[in-house]
């Protein structure tokens, strides 16, 4: 008959339940670095297509071209994938006065929609707008369309895109 001070302990419980709670937090970790790269990182990924911001001088010249003196408020991406080949977009403010020289300085080949200046800008109430077929940058681009709107008095909206057909 065994002694009172040689009772038997409770087995130990298996360490199961920490590897469990261990393997619900890496896995939350995981999933959470992937949601942090498709939506809260540098690029973000939707549908196969990839956007991710850049400096609008680097899309300038990209094209060929220079960013304008004074450009302020940029806002400049990529996207890539797809069926969008390989394009950028943005906006920039810059002076008024600026506008239509800056316009009128951009090489490439003009895409003449009508009755227009000599230097193929188009002008509107709004604003002005240029066309640009293959800019002679390392982007590639068929297609470039870039609109410009008077915001005020003293300063215009400049917007782009480019097009890959």
């Amino acid at each position: 008959m065994p002694k009172a001070a040689e009772t038997l302990a409770p087995a130990p419980r298996p360490k199961r339940r920490k590897a469990l709670w261990l393997a619900a937090l890496a896995a939350a970790a995981s999933l959470g670095g992937l949601m942090y790269a498709f939506t809260g990182g540098e690029d973000t990924v939707h549908e196969g297509l990839q956007e991710r911001p850049m400096a609008c001088s680097e899309a300038m010249y990209a094209m060929g071209w220079v960013l304008p003196d004074h450009a302020g408020a940029q806002r400049c991406t990529e996207l890539s994938g797809g069926l969008a080949g390989h394009t950028q977009s943005g906006t920039f403010r810059m002076p008024r006065a600026d506008a239509r020289p800056w316009l009128a300085s951009l090489s490439g080949e003009r895409d003449r929609p009508g009755v227009v200046e000599s230097d193929s800008v188009v002008e509107r109430e709004e604003g002005l707008a240029l066309d640009i077929l293959g800019p002679p940058g390392s982007l590639q681009a068929d297609k470039v369309k870039v609109d410009v709107r008077w915001e005020g008095e003293d300063t215009a909206v400049v917007s782009f895109e480019t097009f890959d057909h």
